[in-house]
């Protein structure tokens, strides 16, 4: 009868007890099974988080049954059109921005799997820790999804091989993006990760991934990819919601760090989907696919809806808002012309924007875009001189330089208005692309400065200076590395007879 009874009880009945099911210690303190070091900064009584909560509140069966379905979705989507004919039929450029999206995703996400298992066992109230476990088996779930996609297209494309070597590897953009996966998904305690990864990376900047990105993937043709992000999408949505009630426990009780933690979040999370998406959606995609400019979606996906967060939780814009405004006409146009002078550094094949191209950039940014038109002026006439499959006429040969914090290329400004930094400690001079990466720097340096990027390993010995070496050193062979999409095939740049 008992058992009978359970059974019939409705499932408002007993969900929000069974959520909400925390205890008292009897012989041990809080701060000893919830250490600080481990739950976070500013350590608060069980109390001041018991008002946590967020909207989903999924049960496992509800979690179980909606993953199984999802899971069902790719598999068929997966047999009807992922195989290497389906992927053959799309355009180089955008192949690039798979194998860019498909690198930096899933070993990322594992790291977020590890970050929302720290929040299981250390936040602060069980609501929290449910969602946060529920978290980690979505990040699971998307580390696997494009490992078993792209394995597939391995024999036919040995640049795939990178969805699984990238952050394996000591390539350039490796180095970039582990120094802020692992600081912001393995290292961050609860608190920060989830401030740093629920409310600024997923809340915000993800939507450029999977619902801007995912849009042009349709218009390419490209339903894998679309269908493949839709369904990480619809976990990133649920679990972003951590973040939030995170955030405004932390305003009410230390508005100053809680200011901070959005500040830094968001300028690291900025630069590094400025290069994942902003080269997709900007060079990599067909012209007559693109319905918006990176810009544009930024202003649609994350503009808004941060300010519109931020007003709600009581906080301002970062300090540096005017530096980064400046950026979205600028920094991705700044590494990406860096990138294709320096290709073979990367897994992927870049592509010249044509006249066509330029004339829609030049449409799209009208402020910045003249600046970097003589770039691709350049690049142009150097294909013209030497024509089709000649790739090192039109490449650089030395190493260039990285930002101390962001590892990234020093890149920030514009053409003729580099904003690089200098600041010394002690002997040690450690060289900026912006003035918050310098900030960042110098607000935690016990945490940033033992970091090498590429150029300080080259000079301590430990990477070739040789380029040839070097392209060795970060695991690429004439098999994977970079090229011309088009190996300087293009209609416009064809020598001018006699």
């Amino acid at each position: 009868m008992k058992d009978e009874a359970t059974r019939s009880l409705k499932r408002e009945q007993w969900h929000d007890l069974a959520r909400k099911l925390d205890w008292g210690f009897s012989y041990v303190d809080a701060k000893d099974v919830f250490p600080e070091a481990m739950s976070g900064t500013p350590w608060l009584s069980h109390q001041d988080w018991a008002d946590w909560d967020e909207p989903y509140r999924t049960s496992y069966t509800e979690y179980v049954s909606s993953q199984v379905a999802k899971e069902a979705s790719v598999n068929a989507v997966r047999e009807a059109i992922g195989r290497p004919e389906d992927f053959a039929r799309l355009e180089r450029p955008w192949l690039s921005a798979l194998k860019l999206h498909s690198a930096t995703l899933p070993l990322a996400e594992f790291a977020a799997a590890i970050g929302n298992l720290r929040a299981a066992r250390f936040g602060r109230d069980s609501a929290w820790r449910t969602t946060a476990a529920f978290g980690a088996m979505d990040e699971f779930r998307h580390t696997q999804i494009p490992l078993l996609l792209m394995h597939g297209l391995l024999p036919w494309d040995p640049q795939f091989d990178w969805t699984h070597k990238f952050f394996h590897s000591e390539n350039w953009v490796a180095v970039a993006g582990r120094h802020l996966a692992d600081e912001l998904l393995l290292c961050a305690n609860p608190i920060e990760f989830a401030v740093g990864t629920n409310f600024v990376f997923e809340t915000g900047f993800t939507n450029l991934q999977f619902i801007g990105l995912s849009s042009l993937a349709r218009n390419t043709g490209d339903r894998m990819f679309e269908n493949m992000v839709n369904s990480i999408q619809t976990d990133e949505a649920r679990h972003a919601q951590i973040g939030k009630p995170v955030l405004a426990t932390l305003v009410k009780h230390d508005p100053e760090y809680a200011q901070y933690l959005v500040d830094k979040w968001f300028w690291r999370s900025w630069h590094f989907f400025a290069v994942v998406t902003g080269f997709a959606m900007d060079y990599l995609t067909p012209v007559r696919d693109r319905t918006a400019s990176f810009k544009e979606f930024m202003q649609e996906w994350v503009l808004g809806q941060f300010q519109a967060s931020l007003e709600e939780m009581g906080l301002k814009r970062p300090w540096y808002w005017d530096t980064f405004l400046a950026s979205l006409d600028n920094y991705h146009h700044m590494v990406y012309a860096s990138a294709y002078t320096y290709r073979a550094t990367v897994w992927f094949d870049m592509v010249v924007p044509g006249p066509e191209e330029r004339a829609w950039l030049r449409e799209k940014y009208p402020d910045s875009w003249p600046e970097f038109e003589p770039i691709w002026d350049r690049i142009s006439e150097r294909w013209k001189e030497v024509g089709p499959e000649v790739e090192w006429h039109t490449h650089g040969a030395t190493p260039v330089g990285f930002c101390a914090l962001c590892q990234m290329v020093l890149c920030e400004g514009a053409p003729g208005n580099n904003h690089a930094r200098v600041i010394r400690r002690g002997t040690d001079a450690h060289i900026f692309c912006s003035e918050p990466c310098q900030w960042l720097f110098e607000k935690e340096p016990d945490r940033y400065e033992g970091h090498k990027d590429v150029v300080k390993r080259i000079l301590a010995g430990e990477a070739p200076a040789n380029l040839l070496q070097l392209l060795r050193h970060f695991g690429l062979s004439p098999g994977d590395w970079g090229r011309d999409a088009h190996r300087g095939h293009y209609p416009w740049a064809k020598r001018e007879a006699g």
